[in-house]
């Protein structure tokens, strides 16, 4: 798609992208969604929200088990601080994650008791952190990046600490790191 802008008496012609095309690609270290995450993302609200899709992987050696998820997940961007070229902004969100493999389920089992165990398949993050963007040249085919850090939890994991005093916020706790580069 084309759009011309004209100043002056200066037509310039300026190629915008189709509506479903990703904003970015996110890759992310940890955070409850899988070892490695990858995915695309959309920036929305003028660029208040990210809204991405995941897919994550975390393989036999490291979980005790080989697991697959698809995660949708929402980035508040709550404020911009511009400094030196860089946009620094806190960040806050959730994500709903969906376990695709053998270790989960979606309706109980026969083999367990009614009422004893609930399903396992979809669970909810929340996390709290910051970033740093980066804008590259127009001339560039990459145009920008963000770098960020996360502090997260999952659903249940929160439920058994407002429940037990015995439960640390560290014990349910998570740290992520990931990067997002625009295109």
């Amino acid at each position: 798609m084309t759009a011309n802008l004209t100043y002056s008496n200066d037509t310039i012609s300026v190629e915008e992208k189709s509506w479903y095309i990703p904003d970015y690609a996110k890759l992310q270290f940890a955070g409850n969604i899988g070892f490695l995450s990858l995915g695309f993302g959309y920036e929305l609200f003028s660029k208040h929200l990210q809204s991405d899709i995941l897919y994550g992987y975390v393989p036999y050696s490291i979980g005790g088990a080989t697991i697959h998820t698809i995660s949708q997940k929402n980035t508040f961007v709550l404020y911009n601080h511009k400094r030196n070229g860089y946009i620094i902004s806190p960040i806050a969100g959730f994500s709903t994650n969906f376990e695709t493999g053998n270790n989960s389920f979606l309706i109980l089992p026969d083999k367990y008791p009614k009422g004893y165990y609930v399903t396992n398949a979809i669970h909810f993050t929340f996390f709290i952190g910051g970033k740093i963007h980066k804008t590259l040249t127009k001339q560039s085919k990459i145009k920008g990046f963000d770098f960020y850090i996360e502090l997260g939890t999952v659903d249940t994991y929160l439920w058994y600490k407002i429940f037990s005093k015995e439960i640390k916020m560290k014990d349910i706790s998570s740290f992520a790191i990931g990067i997002n580069t625009f295109f």
